[in-house]
């Protein structure tokens, strides 16, 4: 049996640029982790400390045997969907994204996540409309930059 083929718009993320510590996060509103997220790059770009736990956590991702640990936090200021203030976030190596809002954060702050309309939602009635995969995808290849010329190879065939 073939792996069923699915529309973009059935296995798209919820992923928005958000405001935290003071400019913009790429940001993936994640309802299956159990914890918030920065990357330490993104921490020390808005100035976040860094914050040593007492002892290592250890990050179980989706796929058995796939983990991590958590050595570091950090404190920043947040501030969309009209929420303002600072918010604890793990320190973990993210391919993809700036943060991770889990679950911690959304249960705290009443966020729902609306796949339909594609729209993070905020108990106040504010909206946060969440990325296309065209803008999510510009945004990625803009940040990793021009990539280099691949090297071409020359086949060279032997003259008779």
């Amino acid at each position: 049996m073939d792996q069923p083929t699915r529309p973009s718009k059935t296995i798209a993320c919820l992923s928005a640029q958000i405001k935290i510590g003071g400019t913009l996060a790429y940001a993936l509103f994640d309802s299956g982790s159990n914890t918030d997220a920065a990357t330490p790059e993104y921490t020390k770009v808005v100035k976040g400390a860094q914050i040593a736990l007492d002892e290592p956590v250890n990050l179980q991702l989706g796929c058995k045997g796939s983990q991590s640990q958590i050595s570091y936090g950090t404190r920043v200021e947040v501030g969309f969907g009209g929420i303002s203030g600072f918010h604890y976030f793990d320190q973990v190596n993210l391919d993809r994204y700036d943060v991770v809002i889990g679950t911690p954060f959304m249960n705290k702050h009443g966020v729902k996540l609306d796949f339909e309309t594609r729209e993070i939602r905020f108990p106040n009635g504010r909206v946060v409309k969440a990325m296309s995969s065209l803008e999510d995808s510009t945004l990625v290849a803009e940040r990793r930059g021009p990539r280099a010329p691949r090297p071409t190879t020359k086949v060279l065939v032997p003259r008779d």
